[in-house]
């Protein structure tokens, strides 16, 4: 396992405008995000490990030191309605795309990230105000190298002879970045044709209660899912789905 390496990881990046901290240790990326100011345009926090992982509705992140990618990148708001999430998500796993060449890489709504099924990844945003500026917060885990999995994780070791971790935050961070700075990235078709669950049943769950059934059909441009129950077409902005077959 390569070490993580700021000087590999700036090969993409503008070092004017990114200040990089690496930690052995930490709560989560996303909290000392949280606590630090932004010095330049971009703060990019790494962590061997974390002791607080945390995925969206507070749920735990595993977050063993097993030389996965634990990383989170702030900047001041640039963003109001946009559905970074899944923005970031289509990010990241056309980025695993072109390291690996895998065709099993798949998205599931809202911001999980899946290899044959199983999930490898996930986003976590999050928005902080400090100083009456909004500081926007993205939170990203990849599984390079799990030893414990349960039903619906995975991870990307097959491919430990193609991933160099160094170089895949690298790039992940700078497509983010370009994304910010041009909003040029064609996300939704990307992502629409890498959902895993498109035209298939689903279960829409909230709260743990599952409270509607029917096919999901795609998605609008603010992330939201449209979902056909019967003859009629209903949209969903928040929740967690189930989908059998995967994980």
């Amino acid at each position: 396992m390569k070490e993580l390496n700021k000087k590999t990881i700036l090969n993409n990046l503008n070092e004017n405008d990114i200040d990089i901290h690496i930690f052995s240790s930490i709560d989560s990326t996303n909290s000392q995000c949280k606590r630090q100011e932004l010095s330049k345009k971009y703060l990019l926090v790494l962590s061997e490990q974390q002791s607080e992982g945390r995925g969206r509705t507070g749920k735990s992140w595993s977050s063993p030191e097993l030389g996965n990618i634990y990383m989170s990148l702030a900047f001041k708001n640039a963003f109001n309605n946009s559905p970074l999430s899944l923005i970031v998500g289509s990010i990241v796993a056309e980025a695993i795309k072109s390291i690996t060449n895998s065709e099993h890489i798949g998205l599931k709504w809202p911001n999980d990230i899946l290899l044959k099924n199983k999930k490898i990844g996930g986003i976590l945003v999050e928005n902080e105000i400090q100083n009456n500026n909004v500081k926007t917060i993205i939170g990203i885990g990849i599984n390079l190298n799990l030893e414990e999995k349960e039903d619906w994780w995975g991870d990307l070791s097959e491919f430990k002879n193609e991933i160099d971790r160094n170089n895949l935050i690298s790039q992940i961070s700078s497509m983010i970045i370009d994304f910010i700075d041009s909003n040029k990235f064609n996300w939704k078709d990307f992502w629409t044709n890498n959902c895993v669950h498109m035209d298939k049943k689903i279960q829409i769950i909230i709260n743990n209660k599952t409270i509607l059934e029917g096919i999901f059909i795609g998605i609008e441009d603010d992330g939201s899912m449209n979902l056909k129950v019967d003859n009629n077409i209903k949209n969903f902005k928040f929740g967690e789905i189930s989908i059998q077959g995967v994980y």
